[in-house]
Formats: C-alpha cells, structure tokens, sequence
C-alpha cells in the first residue's frame, strides 16, 4: 500500500508511536494497486511515546477518566495553541515527500461531552475542521471523529475513529465495540499503579493531539487530486 504508506509516514504524530493504521477491506484493493483510497472510515491505534514503558493501574485511570470530564475545555485550549507548530512541521514533511507546495492548518475543533465510560476506557467525540492548500488550490473537510482511552493490562493505548462529518455515530459505535473487544482480550490491569508521578494533563494533551493529526488522513486523501507525487 505504498501511496497509504507514504502519507501515513509522512504525518507522523510528535507525541505518539502509530501502532496501527486500519481501513475499510473494500478500499483495499485501490491501496494494495499503489493508489490512495477515500479512507472515509478509518482506525487508528497509537500510545504515547512516554506512557508506553509505565503501569497505569486502575486507581490512576480512574483520576484521568475525571480530568477529562472536569477539565476538558482548558486542555483543549492548550491543545489548539500548539497545533499551529504541529501543522507546520507536518506541511514540511508532507511537501518533501510528494514534491508539492502544500499548507495544513486546522481552523476549529468541537469537542462533545464523554458518551462512553467503563472501568478501563473513556470515549468522547470531536468535530475537527481542516484545510489544504496545494498547488494554489484549496480544500475544506470536517471530520468527525471519536478517541477512546483504554487502559489494557496497565498500557494506556489511544484508540481513533474517523468518518465523515455525518457518520459520528458510526465512529461511536465502531470504537465501543473495538475497545470491548481489545479489553476482553487482555489482562486486567493492576489495581494501584506501581509508580507515581504521571501529569494527568499532558496525558489528555497528547490524546487531542493524536487525534487531530489522525484525522488529517481523510483530509489529504480527499485532496488526493490536488497531489504532485514524485515519479515513482
């Protein structure tokens, strides 16, 4: 899938390690032909590369599952003030990559109150509005799309879906069953952390950021037209 590689390569996330990439079978045989597909519904799974060597027991996920409810609105702003420099950095990438003058940015995002939550997860959904110019051409997209923490045998994991803007409830429904079926699979999670010293914060700050930089996939296959691919 070398035109999927190329863009999944080429928006890496600054604070998170992409485990997986997940698109729809249907759109494989385009992917697998070196093309880029519609990649409307997509998953993607991520942890952050600081949280992915520590033991979050189920005592500490509690505390993060409150401060994404108590304080989501201020780490949402903090979020959206470091995106810019974020959007930069992957426009540069993104150009080097396929030879083409091109711009990211994100003009708004609408979080939703949390509409999922279980011992070991916590789901909530966004609204998140992009732009693209390449090539003296623009383009707009909304995404809508749905994180999901999980805590999976003491890992936290990021888990994202996208669709668009009319299919949240798809991406709702898609995560809760993806993270069930994840949390069956896997142990349960120690009671107590073994360690201290985790800033619930920046874990939430670096879950919106993987989010946002995970929806931007819809956004340039969209733009796929607008793409000076290097020969080859």
């Amino acid at each position: 899938m070398t035109a999927v590689k190329r863009i999944v390569e080429s928006m890496a996330d600054p604070v998170n390690d992409t485990l997986a990439y997940y698109i729809s079978e249907s759109e494989v045989p385009t992917a697998m032909a070196g093309d880029v597909p519609s990649l409307e519904r997509t998953f993607i799974l991520k942890v952050n590369k600081q949280l992915r060597s520590m033991t979050m027991g189920k005592n500490d996920f509690s505390q993060l599952k409150e401060m994404a409810v108590s304080q989501n609105q201020q780490i949402l702003e903090e979020v959206k003030s470091q995106m810019p420099e974020h959007m930069k950095n992957m426009s540069q990438g993104f150009s080097r990559e396929f030879d083409v003058d091109f711009a990211l940015n994100l003009s708004q995002m609408i979080p939703l109150e949390p509409h999922y939550q279980s011992e070991n997860a916590l789901a909530y959904s966004m609204y998140i509005n992009y732009g693209v110019t390449a090539n003296n051409e623009s383009e707009d997209v909304i995404v809508a799309a749905t994180a999901t923490f999980l805590n999976t045998s003491g890992v936290v994991l990021f888990l994202y879906s996208y669709a668009s803007q009319d299919d949240l409830e798809w991406t709702r429904n898609a995560s809760k069953d993806w993270a069930e079926s994840v949390i069956s699979s896997n142990s349960q999670p120690p009671a107590k952390s073994p360690g201290r010293g985790i800033d619930w914060d920046k874990v939430m700050e670096k879950g919106l950021v993987g989010a946002v930089v995970g929806g931007l996939f819809a956004l340039l296959a969209g733009a796929a037209s607008l793409f000076k691919r290097k020969k080859g």
